[in-house]
């Protein structure tokens, strides 16, 4: 599948339906002036993450092809058991470990989670999203532990 890129604008009225946070609003709001700044406004595709996904076998795959990772949110579910979101530079699973590329702590019970990159990070071959029991460690996380929420990418090069 080759990434379904779409406006900026729509991409960024579909974030809106997933938080009421008001310093996650900003963020993303910040993300999208700082992209119609120094990005001149181009397309983006947002991908949806869900707990179940993550947290299975192998991760999930966010993208199978090249592409610029630029925002993550993530809300948690309503375990207090930490897990840890993790993005690999990979089109099928996440079992090279020389493949990860970010991490994110998912600790607090219903707590929303977010990290944006405003000059992207390159993903060479694509994204699996997976979830973790440790930062460092493989064990999947069990089911319920991790959380819901997308990302916002865009083309390989955009960055």
């Amino acid at each position: 599948m080759a990434l379904s890129l779409q406006s900026a604008s729509l991409v960024r009225q579909k974030t809106r339906a997933f938080t009421r946070n008001p310093l996650v609003k900003a963020a993303i709001d910040a993300f999208f002036r700082n992209h119609a700044t120094n990005k001149g406004n181009a397309d983006l595709e947002l991908v949806n993450l869900d707990d179940a996904d993550v947290t299975g076998t192998n991760g999930v795959v966010s993208a199978d092809a090249a592409c610029v990772l630029h925002f993550v949110f993530l809300r948690k579910r309503g375990t207090a058991t930490d897990s840890y979101l993790k993005l690999y530079d990979d089109a099928t699973d996440d079992t090279t470990a020389g493949n990860e590329r970010v991490t994110l702590p998912i600790l607090e019970a219903s707590e929303d989670n977010i990290v944006m990159f405003p000059q992207g990070v390159d993903m060479a071959t694509g994204i699996v999203a997976t979830s973790h029991t440790t930062s460092n460690g493989t064990t999947d996380s069990t089911a319920g532990d991790s959380g819901d929420g997308f990302l916002i990418i865009g083309a390989s090069g955009s960055d």
